[in-house]
């Protein structure tokens, strides 16, 4: 194994290696067969490796506008954490965590970040990573740690294999449009080929689109590989985000994430949690994997 790589397996052949740098998961594989396809990516754990496979979103996902946002008559500023002119996914991904406690099919990371010029959050993240059986389970807590409430989010960014007879399974109440920025636009009902409720492809175009609404159930399955894999995440998980550059790229992102994109910016109802301080948020979804049925 190469330096600052965890290996995490069992006896069913789930294999799942993991990093502290971004607390990354690099690779997962059953019985051999990719689960995940590991992208690159600005994210600390890319910039080592070359590529990285899911990484979590703390104390946000995806990007706040004009990087600054007001909560309780006080205005917050950041500053743009990639080359993105946006502030992108928060903080974990970009830095080192610790390692708290690992065995054989586990490991739990923790990651502290401090109030600066460019972010007022203030907190400390536990991860946990942990493979049972064909099950890969990741939970997910941020503790406020700043002298004031603050709104966190969270959530989940995985690459996911994209083939051409994939079929994705993902009931949502609405969907977002996109606007400049990649920011999104405004709720409208779910188009059809954005609907995936009893299984679709996905359309061939550029797709960064927000679902909320969501039951927390997703399903992907890959008739080339003979897998599936079903996705189950707690009540905190109301949306998600669906990414593909294109029909040619190699994965997909089905994100799954406690908030709206941008929500920093429109928070009507837009899921991010008030903390006060020491107050703590946790949410955790679990990957289950599973060979389709044959004929």
């Amino acid at each position: 194994m190469m330096d600052g790589v965890l290996l995490l397996d069992n006896d069913e052949g789930l294999t799942v290696e993991v990093s502290p740098l971004g607390g990354a998961i690099l690779s997962a594989r059953w019985r051999g067969t990719p689960v995940f396809a590991p992208t690159p990516t600005p994210g600390l754990a890319s910039q080592v490796f070359g590529a990285e496979a899911c990484f979590p979103l703390v104390p946000f996902g995806n990007r706040i506008e004009a990087n600054r946002f007001q909560f309780e008559d006080r205005e917050y500023r950041l500053e743009a954490n990639t080359t993105d002119p946006l502030v992108l996914h928060g903080d974990g991904w970009l830095e080192r965590w610790s390692v708290l406690r690992r065995d054989r099919q586990s490991v739990t990371f923790r990651f502290r970040q401090e109030a600066s010029v460019a972010t007022p959050f203030a907190y400390e993240a536990a991860e946990t990573i942990v493979i049972d059986g064909p099950r890969l389970i990741l939970s997910l807590s941020i503790t406020n740690r700043a002298d004031q409430a603050l709104p966190y989010g969270l959530g989940f960014h995985p690459y996911f294999p994209r083939t051409p007879e994939m079929r994705l399974f993902a009931r949502a109440g609405r969907y977002w449009s996109e606007r400049e920025g990649h920011l999104p636009d405004r709720p409208v009902p779910i188009p059809q080929t954005m609907n995936f409720a009893s299984g679709s492809a996905l359309p061939p175009d550029w797709l960064n689109n927000a679902f909320d609404g969501w039951d927390g159930r997703a399903r992907i399955e890959w008739q080339e590989t003979g897998l599936a894999a079903s996705l189950e995440a707690d009540g905190h998980f109301r949306f998600f985000v669906l990414y593909a550059p294109s029909a040619t790229s190699s994965f997909f992102c089905f994100e799954p994430m406690s908030h709206r994109p941008n929500a920093h910016s429109d928070q009507r109802d837009g899921g991010l949690v008030r903390l006060q301080p020491l107050q703590t948020v946790t949410g955790t979804i679990a990957l289950s994997i599973e060979e389709l049925a044959s004929g």
